[in-house]
């Protein structure tokens, strides 16, 4: 087999990029997400009575202190403490891309998302008020204030609940126990969010939660030998912390029915109104994830010049890249008709401009091979697709599985006079 070193002006090489980038979905039938964690919002605000002496004056009036009644509708200060139970679990769905560089050790993940299924779930809530002293008209009840007041709530409905990557997540890749595979570990920053279905001591409705500030530090096995560069691994974490309000969260005039105390047996007819100060966190979250990517295997390395068509011809792979289906098939569009093209080859990525006298651009590096039982004629449609022998390759090379093989035809043109010409390059990274 002839070289085209013999043919071609002195190539300058260049090492393919060892880093790839592929795009994973887990699988939701072998992926799951347990979270039990106690979630604390602590809000301040005021309560007042649902008086308006045009459109309810029969309605609940509130006064502040123990004395004294100056016929208005006074508010009084509270601090509220909401406590959410979340004990949920299920199949977990989503989506992340992960950048792996073996050669330097290091690996990323951008773009992850979350999401359990299976909802909605219940929650249980624990409300704790403490308010300053107060009376109220409609019915006629004192609240003493400075003693924390827990009122029973039961559940609430959690929905749609979502971890979502906020920040950069960098770590490390180190190779496995089987070749092939690389054992990683990235530390993800996420936000968990859900929506928060309020019972009717909160008038109801649907109310976002989040996102809450949580870390994910997740450790997986990629198996780039296979085809599907499966993803196996976990993410386990406890949490304990306080923190300022990292998102909007408030009540404003919600309808809130207070049983009276002192006399008992009453209710008053308040309103609600209160923002988010801070959040707490104090519990777990753990994670089990499965799942595939057929990405990275086939990277486009450098353009093919523009030919007598007045497009650049176009490689694409039809088929698979595995070595044992050995049915890889390269096809190429946009050639000039009834023109033959030859397969050449390399393990080395290179970029020659105008190479040998052709208009073209070679770039495969040496040592290149020429594939000659693939000189093939792109017919009226201007095409050609080439199944290369994966038992009778040039010189006795073989593809294997985790080998990157660039590939690139080299065809005859007429721009405007007799030449030659290339299609871009393809680099293909082989599985088993």
């Amino acid at each position: 087999m002839t070289r085209l070193s013999t043919l071609l002006l002195p190539l300058v090489a260049t090492p393919a990029v060892a880093q790839t980038t592929l795009d994973y979905t887990l699988d939701s039938q072998t992926s799951s997400l347990q979270l039990n964690t106690a979630v604390g919002f602590d809000l301040t605000g005021d309560l007042r009575g649902v008086f308006d002496p045009a459109a309810n004056p029969g309605g609940t009036r509130t006064q502040r202190g123990v004395f004294g009644d100056d016929g208005t509708n006074q508010s009084a200060s509270l601090s509220l403490g909401l406590a959410l139970g979340l004990d949920l679990g299920g199949a977990l769905g989503g989506a992340f891309t992960l950048s792996l560089d073996p050669e330097v050790g290091t690996a990323s993940v951008e773009g992850l998302t979350l999401d359990l299924s299976g909802g909605p779930n219940l929650a249980g809530v624990g409300l704790t008020l403490e308010f300053e002293t107060f009376r109220t008209f409609d019915p006629a009840s004192l609240f003493l204030g400075g003693i924390p007041l827990t009122i029973p709530f039961g559940d609430v409905t959690i929905d749609n609940v979502r971890f979502e990557q906020n920040g950069a997540a960098a770590g490390t890749a180190l190779p496995g126990a089987q070749f092939g595979q690389f054992d990683i570990a990235v530390t993800v920053p996420v936000g968990l969010s859900f929506d928060l279905e309020a019972g009717p001591i909160f008038g109801g409705g649907v109310t976002p939660v989040g996102p809450v500030p949580v870390v994910l530090p997740l450790v997986v096995t990629v198996d780039r030998a296979d085809c599907e560069s499966l993803l196996g691994g976990s993410a386990s974490e406890s949490f304990s912390q306080s923190i300022p309000s990292p998102f909007p969260f408030a009540f404003d005039d919600l309808p809130f029915d207070l049983p009276t105390l002192l006399p008992p047996g009453g209710t008053a007819n308040l309103l609600l109104s209160a923002g988010l100060d801070g959040i707490s966190l104090d519990g777990g979250v753990s994670l089990l994830v499965s799942a595939v990517s057929a990405d990275g295997r086939v990277e486009d390395i450098c353009p093919g010049v523009v030919n007598s068509t007045g497009v650049g011809a176009d490689m694409a792979v039809v088929g698979s890249t595995s070595v044992t289906t050995a049915d890889m098939g390269l096809q190429v569009t946009g050639l000039p008709v009834n023109t033959f093209g030859l397969l050449i080859m390399s393990r080395i990525q290179a970029f020659v401009p105008g190479f040998g006298g052709s208009q073209g651009d070679l770039c495969l590096g040496e040592p290149c091979y020429r594939y000659f039982d693939a000189v093939t004629n792109s017919g009226p449609a201007g095409e050609i697709t080439i199944f290369p022998d994966f038992d009778a390759l040039p010189q006795a090379q073989s593809f294997v599985e985790l080998e990157t093989w660039n590939f690139q035809l080299w065809y005859r043109d007429n721009n405007p006079g007799a030449t030659s010409n290339t299609s871009d390059a393809l680099a293909v990274t082989f599985c088993r």
